[in-house]
């Protein structure tokens, strides 16, 4: 296993020790509850105007809408937050030393799995992840990656593009870690599926990944990488 691989690995069990299952388990059915709440609301109040309009507007606010109303805990919070320039909204997820913003990006096929040696590749991923939500990427909004205090992740569900008919239930739902600088890469990206195998591990003997030292491995890759795409 090469050290992105192991990278990865890491990456996955630290996000397991931080976020509980059951609180994964909610989050993921609240965004499920939230594409059909819009996709009935769409279809019932617009009947000429095309849904490339008010779909994805009202997608990504309803999802954020059923992810402040989860129930809060010492080491769970949900907080809603203001973009700059102001206009819009979007919750924030801290979960032990992690936070976690959501988005729901508009795809004509199921998201792309790749390994942790093509991340560089998946930088057409964050632009187009831009497009759609550039306060996300803008210095207002909190560091997305490995800042010094917290990771941030994105859960990203996917839905069809607009021109199809139904938009009641997530494609896709991709778990994604960006680097320090979003546009240049992911750490990880894939789908949050592929979390549980994690998860069963928590009853065996795991040692727990403190986050200064991934933090660090982090950091040391995207300096690789910047070093090697530099020489490219």
């Amino acid at each position: 296993m090469n050290q992105a691989e192991l990278n990865k690995e890491e990456l996955c069990r630290f996000i397991c020790q931080q976020l509980p299952i059951h609180r994964l388990q909610q989050m993921l059915e609240s965004i499920e509850v939230a594409f059909q709440k819009s996709d009935s609301h769409l279809k019932e109040t617009y009947k000429h105007v095309p849904l490339a309009g008010p779909g994805p507007q009202s997608h990504h606010f309803t999802v954020q809408e059923a992810l402040l109303s989860l129930p809060k805990d010492e080491k769970f919070e949900a907080s809603n937050q203001a973009t700059k320039p102001a206009g819009g909204y979007y919750a924030l997820i801290r979960a032990g030393t992690m936070q976690i913003t959501t988005s729901v990006i508009t795809m004509g096929r199921t998201p792309p799995i790749r390994d942790a040696k093509f991340r560089r590749d998946l930088s057409r991923e964050n632009e187009r992840l831009e497009k759609q939500h550039p306060d996300l990427f803008k210095a207002s909004a909190s560091p997305l990656g490995p800042s010094q205090e917290n990771l941030h992740a994105l859960l990203l569900p996917h839905t069809t593009k607009w021109s199809e008919s139904d938009h009641s239930s997530p494609i896709g739902v991709t778990i994604a870690v960006p680097y320090s600088d979003p546009r240049a890469g992911f750490h990880l990206y894939m789908d949050v599926g592929q979390l549980w195998q994690y998860y069963s591990e928590a009853g065996d003997e795991v040692e727990d990944i403190a986050y200064p030292t991934l933090r660090d491995r982090m950091r040391r890759a995207e300096n690789r990488d910047q070093i090697e795409g530099g020489n490219e």
